[in-house]
């Protein structure tokens, strides 16, 4: 598909979307689905008052923190692990139990060891994305072309000559594979951090909303919390360009 057509095809789903929105907008009332132009018209209130801006600001802040810290302990913990067979066997039982717990099921243990402050929504944003990352990235570290390495090592290529121009680049697709399927679930974790404990953020606005029983408010929230999701897949797809890549 070429990128005219892809354009075309992003165009007409939210076309398709903004159709649909409407109708049951008309169909269900605006106390249950508000109309575009009532939420856009939020928006354009709330972006001219200051409050937009800061919202979108502190939550992406949150998102960019919590993922980059995840995505750093993730990918480091799945190299260790790769480098030792023995720590490999020992530690997995205990990382699938870890993962099988649900993230957002331990807000309540976060904020009782670390308060309400900004460091426990980060930690859920990272433990979010870090078991992703990581089994993303194990799974490319055992993916790697030992034909690769071993031509390399023929042509008397160093231990870190082959990490950085073939393990490096042979890993880099995984770990922003996992980002990419982290993202939505990380943006929830800190929407989620945001109900429980903020003064501002697209998840306090949110709640907020809720209690006074706004709904143009929290649709408004959906949004852009969406328009966050959109945003940060992008600029992951950016990245992921600038990337290196390697031709076996």
């Amino acid at each position: 598909m070429t990128g005219r057509m892809r354009l075309a095809a992003r165009v007409l789903g939210l076309a398709g979307l903004a159709l649909v929105w409407e109708l049951a907008s008309r169909s269900l009332g605006a106390y249950w689905v508000p109309g575009i132009g009532q939420v856009a018209g939020r928006i354009a209130q709330d972006w001219q008052a200051g409050r937009l801006l800061a919202a979108v600001a502190s939550t992406s802040a949150l998102l960019a923190a919590g993922t980059v810290l995840g995505a750093l302990a993730g990918a480091g913990l799945a190299v260790l692990l790769r480098l030792s067979a023995r720590a490999d066997a020992m530690a997995q039982p205990f990382i699938t139990a870890l993962m099988s717990i649900p993230k957002l099921g331990l807000v309540p243990l976060l904020v009782l060891w670390f308060g309400t402050g900004w460091l426990p929504k980060v930690l859920l944003v990272a433990l979010t994305v870090l078991f992703v990352v990581f089994s993303l990235t194990y799974a490319g570290l055992s993916a790697v072309d030992g034909r690769l390495l071993m031509a390399a090592r023929v042509f008397g290529a160093t231990p870190a000559q082959l990490t950085r121009h073939i393990v490096v680049p042979s890993v880099l697709p995984f770990i922003f594979t996992g980002l990419q399927v982290a993202l939505p679930w990380a943006v929830s974790a800190a929407l989620v951090g945001e109900y429980l404990a903020a003064k501002t953020g697209i998840g306090h606005g949110i709640e907020q909303a809720r209690q006074l029983g706004d709904a143009i408010g929290v649709y408004q929230g959906i949004v852009l919390a969406t328009a966050l999701v959109l945003a940060a897949s992008g600029l992951l797809r950016a990245l992921r360009r600038l990337a290196p890549d390697i031709h076996p």
